[in-house]
């Protein structure tokens, strides 16, 4: 019986997250991260009333340590959900200048028409001259 060994298997939440909307992301990075900070904040609280209340060094500092770990990841989380903001944000205003210029963008329907009928002009000059050019027969294969 042979084991067979998987490499680069990506982790199995990682398609769920990339079929999320940016909109999901951003609701669901912003609440998560509020969390988590707010979290860290009541441990660090808990740090200082130990500190104040004369308990041992190092349980209250390793305390606070794990409660500014968590305050700055959950600062960070939540810049990325304002970075994801953005991102909608800018999209929606260059999909409505982009709608309103759209008359701007858009090419003359006369230019369009030219160019569509040289490009048939070419087309069938190029067939013309492929009809024109007969094949020539190879002299080794009558040999």
């Amino acid at each position: 019986m042979s084991i067979k060994i998987v490499e680069n298997k990506k982790a199995p939440g990682r398609q769920l997250v990339k079929q999320m909307s940016l909109r999901t992301k951003w609701i669901l990075l912003s609440i998560f991260s509020m969390m988590l900070s707010s979290y860290g904040i009541i441990v660090l609280v808990r740090a200082a009333w130990l500190q104040a209340s004369g308990e041992i060094f190092t349980r209250w500092f390793l305390l606070g340590v794990y409660a500014l770990i968590l305050m700055i990841t959950g600062f960070i989380m939540y810049g990325n959900a304002l970075r994801i903001r953005t991102r909608m944000d800018t999209r929606r205003e260059m999909r409505r200048f982009i709608r309103k210029n759209r008359r701007l963008f858009a090419k003359p329907k006369s230019l369009l028409e030219k160019k569509k009928a040289h490009r048939l002009k070419q087309q069938s000059a190029l067939k013309d001259k492929q009809a024109k050019e007969s094949p020539k027969e190879n002299p080794a294969k009558h040999s």
